[in-house]
C-alpha cells in the first residue's frame, strides 16, 4: 500500500511512513499542527493513542478522529432501520464475526471522548449525524449534526445490496456457513418487502451514519 501510495503522489513533497499509531517514535514531542484518523480508530489501542498524540502535537494543533458504522437511517422506510442493525449487530447475525473494536465505532467512539476528557484535553466536540444514530445513555456531551460531514452518496436497492457485499464481515460469516443463503441477499430481500417495495434501481433517501470527534491538547 506504502508503494502504491509513493506512485500515485510521485511528485508531491508528502512522506509516507509505517508505524504503529501507539508509537509515533520519529515524531519529535510537540512537533505536529494535525493529527487525522480516517475509518480506522477503531482498531487502535485508544489510551495508549490518545497518550501519544498529546505527546506529539502541539499545544494549537488538533486531533480529528472520523467514522461511520455503515448503518443508515431510511427516511422512508424507518421500520428498515431497526432490521438493517440486527443484521450487522445482532448476535445472530454478523455480529458475533466482526471484530472486537468494531463496538467503539457502534458507540459513536464514546470510549475515545472519555479517553480525551480524562486526558485533559480541551475543546472537545463529538458530533454525530443523524439523530438515530443510537447514543449510549451516558453523561458526556454530544452534537447531533444537522447534515453530514463526509457519508453523502446515494443509492438504489441494488447498489445498496452492493455496497452490502463488500463488508468483510460477510465473507466471514459464510466462510463458517458457507451453504447458507447470502445473508446480505437476505437482508435486501427482507428489507424491501417490509418497506413494500419491488424495484432494486428505485433510489433510496438514506441518512448515513458519522461521527466525527475533534480535540486540542492541553499545554502543559
Amino acid at each position: 500500500m506504502l508503494e502504491s501510495a509513493r506512485k500515485a503522489d510521485s511528485n508531491s513533497s508528502i512522506e509516507y511512513i509505517r508505524s504503529s499509531a501507539e508509537s509515533l517514535d520519529f515524531l519529535k514531542d510537540h512537533s505536529v499542527d494535525l493529527i487525522t484518523v480516517a475509518t480506522g480508530a477503531h482498531w487502535i489501542r485508544v489510551d495508549e493513542f490518545v497518550a501519544e498524540a498529546k505527546r506529539v502535537l502541539k499545544p494549537t494543533g488538533s486531533l480529528v478522529i472520523f467514522g461511520y458504522p455503515g448503518f443508515a437511517h431510511f427516511k422512508d422506510y424507518p421500520q428498515c432501520d431497526r432490521i438493517f442493525k440486527d443484521y450487522g449487530s445482532g448476535k445472530d447475525r454478523l455480529g458475533s464475526y466482526w471484530d472486537a473494536g468494531r463496538e467503539l465505532l457502534i458507540s459513536g467512539y464514546y470510549k475515545y471522548h472519555e479517553a480525551l476528557v480524562g486526558g485533559s484535553w480541551s475543546d472537545i466536540v463529538r458530533r454525530i449525524y443523524p439523530d438515530t444514530f443510537e447514543k449510549p445513555a451516558k453523561d458526556l456531551p454530544v452534537v447531533i449534526g444537522k447534515e453530514p460531514v463526509v457519508m453523502d452518496f446515494k443509492v438504489t436497492w441494488r447498489s445498496f445490496l452492493a455496497f452490502l457485499k463488500t463488508w468483510s464481515v460477510l465473507a466471514k460469516y459464510h466462510k463458517q456457513y458457507p451453504e447458507r443463503e447470502n445473508a446480505a441477499e437476505a437482508l435486501v430481500q427482507e428489507m424491501m418487502a417490509s418497506a413494500g417495495e419491488t424495484d432494486m434501481d428505485k433510489p433510496l433517501n438514506l441518512e448515513w451514519e458519522e461521527v466525527l470527534l475533534m480535540a486540542h491538547p492541553v499545554s502543559k
